[in-house]
């Protein structure tokens, strides 16, 4: 059985085999897209200071709801 040849595939990746032709079908290697890791850490690092700011607000508005429901069992 003859399989046809892409333009520009590699001989040692068309063996004939799955293997050879799944690999032929891949991408060639090239440079490695580049990141903008400021901006990722840019977010990263707001959205971790809102979830602290929102933290800091939930135990400063139950912080007293919590002293109150538990303090009649620890002065019993």
């Amino acid at each position: 059985m003859t399989m046809a040849v892409p333009a520009g595939a590699s001989p040692l990746e068309n063996s004939g085999s799955l293997t050879g032709h799944i690999l032929s079908q891949g991408h060639s290697d090239g440079p490695a897209p580049t990141a903008n890791t400021a901006k990722v850490f840019l977010v990263m690092a707001l959205v971790l200071g809102f979830l602290v700011v929102v933290g800091a607000l939930v135990v400063l508005a139950t912080g007293d709801a919590f002293n109150d429901l538990f303090d009649g069992f620890l002065n019993s």
